[in-house]
């Protein structure tokens, strides 16, 4: 130990007994960035990318790739990126190779970065009129709709935490998003699909042969294009670009099946294609690379999956899964399409167990768990009060390892949010764990977390955040699609117990303009949506669609709408005031790290 180290724990010890005035040695830690995460970064760098004569793939504006198609009747846009401001600047470097006016869209997947930048390159006029068609997977509106909606808060924070929404500048210097440069918020202007289909379109397209697959595999609608006439495959994120696919993503997902994943990756290769243009990272030419690619990243998904399912047969566990599962030298060092700059293998392994056996590991003792709080209040005990518990963790840090220090420090935490000691010595260790992370999504949780363990941000700041990203994923553009179904389908997640356990009642909704009628029944605690309106029911809602869109977005209101004639009223108004009164829709401000 270094005499630095060793003065620095005589200190600790020293002044850990004084309790609230206890600290660890001053620090500055610099911000940094893991060498081989920094050297990523020249994999974005901006370029228009000429493939075949005929496409284009833009990279390095933003998170996603546009890639454009020179059809003979026009321009074919596969996916619009995340911001119109940027996907404006991609269009003015189109129009230096084509003049010929966009035909069609195409999106991929639903993805906020692939749908959200469309208007920069046509308008909603355009598509109305029949002059641009847009093509997607027959489910990409009803996911656009359900990501926005159901668990919209709770993404929205979520998302904020792992795209490092609250990081300084310093900690974003020469940083990149592991799929691409930092994405950028803003607003979807999404417009809906005009033709969709189902697993497999063969089609003229502004003149051009092109064949629509099906591919689920990061997204359960992901499809992908294949232009026959020159053997380009736009792989759209079945390859998901220069680094380990992300197989779980932090942030919150439903499960993504790798067996299907590495299906759709099969499919690809049977296409041997000649190009490959992802949406992510840069085009590979060359028949033999493309299949290089393609058969690596299978082999790694199949090998994380299929060593997790034969350990999992074995009785192991996740904590142990992710120390037995590890890929081979000659795929961990395939580089960059297996490191691991965005999907790691230990959260992969941990979503193919959950995915196949559930949270339950099989000891009972986790069946009904002594409360997290309790139980750090016990261990604290246990191991000789505060005071031993945050000397171990201080020592723990000033030896490096900060895992532990973390750990230690807060149980702490659980016991006492605002201890200060543990707050410092949890913030510094997830600190020095986010600046070594090779890994995107961990390095901006660490660092997100220890920052809201400095005070940095509270509550209110997560929530006014998680709100701008909320607009990513559900803008007004977007709530226009969502239809009445849609709409009262997240009342049903929003009923309150306490205040509707002793409540009866149903409310017809009816919406003239579209010919819908719903009607939302409360039982005492549980509410359930039905199609059309029982003869008899006394209280009534009727609204045109076009106000219920100015609900979802906060421009109306229930009692504004019924005060101006917008909501016609059926029914006792103090019923009516009951029945609403059932529902939470109160987004409370919160934090994912002091608890």
């Amino acid at each position: 130990m270094s005499a630095l180290r060793r003065f620095s724990g005589l200190l600790l010890a020293a002044t850990l007994p004084l309790g609230a005035l206890a600290a660890l040695p001053e620090e500055q830690i610099t911000p940094s960035i893991h060498p081989e995460l920094k050297a990523h970064t020249a994999h974005f760098n901006q370029k228009l990318y000429r493939v075949a004569d005929n496409v284009w793939s833009a990279v390095g504006w933003q998170l996603g790739n546009v890639v454009a198609i020179d059809a003979p009747e026009g321009l074919i846009i596969v996916d619009t990126g995340e911001s119109v401001s940027e996907s404006r600047k991609i269009m003015a470097e189109l129009r230096k190779v084509s003049e010929k006016p966009v035909k069609a869209v195409v999106y991929t997947h639903f993805h906020p970065d692939h749908i959200n930048g469309v208007q920069a390159f046509v308008s909603p006029e355009q598509v109305a009129s029949g002059e641009v068609q847009i093509y997607a997977h027959e489910t990409l509106l009803a996911n656009v709709v359900a990501q926005g909606a159901q668990v919209g808060p709770i993404l929205g924070v979520r998302s904020a935490y792992s795209f490092g929404s609250f990081l300084p500048a310093a900690d974003n210097q020469d940083m990149n998003a592991g799929i691409g440069p930092l994405a950028k918020a803003e607003p979807s202007t999404f417009i809906a699909p005009t033709i969709t289909f189902k697993e497999r379109l063969d089609t003229r397209v502004a003149g051009l042969p092109v064949q629509f697959l099906h591919a689920p595999s990061e997204a359960p609608d992901e499809i992908v294009l294949y232009l026959p006439d020159n053997q380009v495959l736009i792989s759209a994120e079945v390859d998901q670009g220069p680094t380990l696919p992300n197989i779980h993503t932090l942030r919150g997902t439903k499960f993504r099946d790798p067996v299907q994943w590495v299906a759709s990756l099969d499919l690809l290769r049977s296409l041997k294609a000649e190009h490959m243009v992802p949406l992510h990272g840069r085009p590979i030419s060359g028949a033999e690379q493309v299949e290089e690619v393609l058969r690596m990243t299978r082999d790694g998904i199949a090998y994380i999956h299929d060593q997790t399912v034969r350990w999992m047969n074995k009785g192991l566990t996740p904590d142990e899964l992710v120390e037995k599962v590890k890929l081979p030298p000659h795929l961990a060092g395939y580089t960059p399409y297996l490191r691991e700059y965005y999907g790691t293998v230990k959260h992969s392994v941990r979503q193919i167990y959950n995915g196949y056996l559930g949270w339950f590991q099989g000891d009972p003792v986790d069946l009904d768990p002594i409360p997290p709080k309790d139980k750090a209040q016990r261990l604290i005990a246990l191991m000789g009060g505060r005071e031993k518990v945050l000397l171990a963790a201080g020592e723990a840090y000033l030896k490096g390892d900060y895992q532990w220090a973390a750990e230690l420090s807060g149980y702490a935490i659980r016991v006492d949010n605002e201890d200060a000691l543990a707050r410092d010595i949890k913030a510094r260790s997830l600190r020095k764990l986010g600046y070594a992370s090779m890994n995107i999504n961990w390095r901006n949780w660490y660092l997100s977390s220890a920052m809201e363990l400095e005070g940095k941000f509270d509550g209110d700041d997560v929530r006014e955040q998680a709100q701008v990203l909320r607009g990513v994923f559900l803008s007004p553009q977007m709530v226009k699609n969502f239809t009445p179904q849609a709409f009262l389908g997240n009342w049903v997640t929003r009923i309150d117990p306490e205040k509707a356990g002793d409540v009866q009642m149903t409310l017809g909704f009816e919406f003239p303009d579209v010919g819908e009628q719903w009607a939302l029944e409360v039982r005492r605690g549980v509410a359930q949506l039905h199609r059309g309106i029982p003869e008899g029911t006394p209280l009534r809602l009727t609204m045109n669609k076009s106000f219920m869109d100015t609900l979802l977005t906060g421009e109306g209101g229930l009692v504004k709408g019924a005060l101006l004639g917008d909501v016609k009223v059926d029914g006792s108004l103090l019923d009516i005031k009951t029945f609403l009164g059932c529902f939470d829709f109160a987004e409370e401000p919160f934090g994912l790290t002091v608890r």
